[in-house]
């Protein structure tokens, strides 16, 4: 894998043996996650790489964004990117330019503009899905059934643990601030 070779010269040698990581320390624990999940990131920026050179990483970002939460409006965006509304203005005329995402008068407040992601835009973001499944399915192949099962049930609870202080977040009134969404500004499509 040249991505994988790579990344792991340059990020820092060998992963810890799992029986060596003291469970009972969440930072031990969080270090050994991120050294594990170098490879998935890679793994996931090559597919990203296709893409690309089509849109920049925050147009990705905000089409993501967009196709996941549609209709949404630029206020809302701007929220989930972290950004403050005339920037998030200014990426979706770039991708409304591109003919990636549609903006059109809200229905209920005509005040508020609704965007959603184009045909066009639609066929990025499934392509991107598309390059994902195959480049993971590509690394997938090479790990024993076993080992494929306890990503599976690792990353399942991982979900839920983050599902949870998404929603302890969300009923404090502080949506988005207990998760910050993925790690290297890679966002889930």
């Amino acid at each position: 894998m040249r991505g994988w070779s790579a990344g792991r010269r340059r990020g820092g040698g060998a992963l810890p043996d799992i029986p060596d990581v003291d469970v009972g320390d969440p930072a031990a624990v969080a270090a050994a996650v991120e050294a594990a999940t170098r490879a998935l990131v890679i793994t996931l920026g090559r597919a990203e790489e296709e893409i690309l050179p089509r849109v920049s990483v925050s147009q990705l970002r905000a089409l993501l964004i967009i196709s996941r939460q549609a209709p949404t409006n630029l206020n809302q965006l701007a929220e989930e990117l972290g950004a403050i509304p005339s920037s998030a203005s200014r990426l979706c005329d770039r991708l409304v330019a591109a003919g990636l995402v549609t903006r059109r008068t809200g229905i209920i407040d005509r005040r508020e503009v609704e965007l959603r992601v184009s045909a066009e835009g639609q066929r990025l973001v499934d392509q991107l899905r598309e390059t994902r499944v195959a480049e993971l399915a590509t690394v997938l192949a090479t790990m024993p059934p076993d080992g494929q099962r306890a990503l599976l049930v690792g990353l399942r609870e991982f979900q839920r643990a983050a599902e949870r202080l998404d929603g302890v977040a969300d009923a404090d009134g502080d949506a988005g601030t207990a998760t910050t969404g993925p790690a290297a500004g890679h966002d889930v499509a």
